[in-house]
């Protein structure tokens, strides 16, 4: 009886070894690129996966909220998310981060270069020099490569908008776009108003069919002239259910609404998630959860 129980004990162990096997090795074959705003409150957490490859954009107000979601996305065994990026050191966008770097192995840090007193990006910090953790500096012109169809090219910031006073945080805010064949996404983190005029003038590409936009709808920042440039067909808006500030606008939300630009919100929607079977294709919006 005995022995019988050691073999099917056995047995159990090599069954749970071969799914995960399996698993591991399904996920890693497939290479269809995915893109989910996370509905993580008044915040923003984007990411970004393909196959066995992560990138992580903002973790949002919350660690446990940031935990649950990726639990959703991100299989069980695998503890690794390959780029952290922090667009700006305010708290709803990365107080989520010091959970993410309790519970996985992350190879790199990218931020902005503008610093904050607060509390949360104290522990940030300090977690990234505890865990050994490659930290870069984001600047125009930088490339990050998840593989060899999908690129985010940094547009912002510049040493000039890292140097502004230490209250503008949004200033420095990461901007990049993401492209996957013919599809492009433009994640912006707080970006006021008065640097999209910058962003503008010098001439980059920032056309995309997915627009984050910024500051999670505020009228400080998405103008009629940068919505003309970027000319989105979608428009994500990050934004936590009731939020104090009355974030999205009228404002806002009329301006996309007469471009003619489809608007996403998370805390209608929830997770707001784009699946790009191929390069060739055209990246397609799946049901929110």
């Amino acid at each position: 009886m005995i022995h019988r129980k050691l073999i099917y004990s056995s047995l159990g162990i090599l069954l749970i070894f071969c799914l995960i096997f399996f698993g591991v090795s399904s996920n890693a074959q497939n290479q269809k690129l995915q893109v989910a705003f996370l509905d993580v409150g008044q915040g923003d957490a984007i990411l970004i996966s393909q196959g066995e490859k992560q990138i992580l954009i903002d973790g949002g107000p919350s660690g446990q909220k940031l935990m649950e979601k990726l639990g959703a996305y991100v299989p069980f065994w695998d503890r690794k998310i390959d780029v952290v990026i922090a667009t700006h050191p305010d708290a709803d966008h990365i107080s989520g981060l010091v959970d993410v770097l309790k519970n996985y192995s992350v190879d790199e840090v990218i931020e902005s270069g503008a610093k904050s007193e607060s509390q949360v990006f104290g522990a940030l910090e300090k977690s990234i020099e505890e865990k050994k953790v490659e930290k870069q500096l984001a600047r125009r012109g930088m490339k990050i490569k998840l593989s060899d169809e999908a690129e985010l090219e940094v547009f912002s910031p510049t040493d000039a908008a890292v140097d502004s006073p230490k209250d503008d945080t949004n200033s420095a805010s990461i901007v990049a776009r993401l492209t996957y064949g013919e599809n492009s996404f433009l994640f912006t983190g707080d970006f006021p108003l008065e640097m999209e005029k910058q962003l503008i003038s010098v001439d980059l590409p920032i056309s995309a069919d997915v627009l984050k936009v910024s500051h999670h709808g505020s009228k400080s920042a998405t103008s009629e002239q940068f919505l003309t440039f970027v000319h989105p067909k979608d428009a994500i808006i990050s934004v936590g259910k009731g939020n104090r500030y009355g974030h999205p606008t009228a404002e806002i939300l009329n301006r996309l609404q007469d471009d003619k630009v489809k608007v996403l919100r998370t805390d209608v929607s929830g997770d707001v998630v784009y699946d790009c079977a191929s390069v060739k294709s055209e990246c397609v919006l799946t049901a929110s959860f």
